[in-house]
């Protein structure tokens, strides 16, 4: 929980503001273990990958890695890889970003697109091959 939180909170707080006690009660009510993947860097848990295989896409709904291993090229290789599985599968992958969160920059350059917007969301598809 702390490293998703960890990550997140700057960006969760200008958006609507932290509140600890209903960010564990999310993170507790969407925690589903067939969707989490630990991220191992040199044997050492770095984090994890939330994703869910849906009927017509594949969804990130979530990078979360310990602040030592964050700005080292992690992030991109986790998603150039969840990109290469999709593409092989024939599927679109999809995510949502909140607004203020950099990370939105990284999946630009990937190749993924605006497909839409919310107040608070930047939703974005990557479709063909990574």
């Amino acid at each position: 929980m702390r490293i998703g939180h960890e990550g997140i909170r700057p960006y969760v707080e200008a958006v609507w503001g932290w509140d600890q006690a209903e960010q564990e009660s999310r993170f507790r009510d969407g925690f589903d273990e067939q969707t989490i993947r630990i991220v191992r860097v040199d044997g050492e848990d770095a984090g994890y990958l939330k994703i869910e295989s849906r009927e017509d896409h594949v969804f990130i709904a979530g990078i979360y890695l310990d602040g030592r291993f964050r700005d080292r090229g992690i992030g991109r290789e986790i998603i150039l890889d969840v990109l290469r599985s999709a593409s092989e599968a024939g599927n679109p992958v999809r995510l949502q970003v909140l607004r203020p969160n950099p990370a939105q920059r990284l999946y630009a350059r990937l190749g993924f697109s605006v497909v839409g917007t919310t107040e608070t969301h930047i939703h974005m598809e990557h479709r063909g091959a990574a």
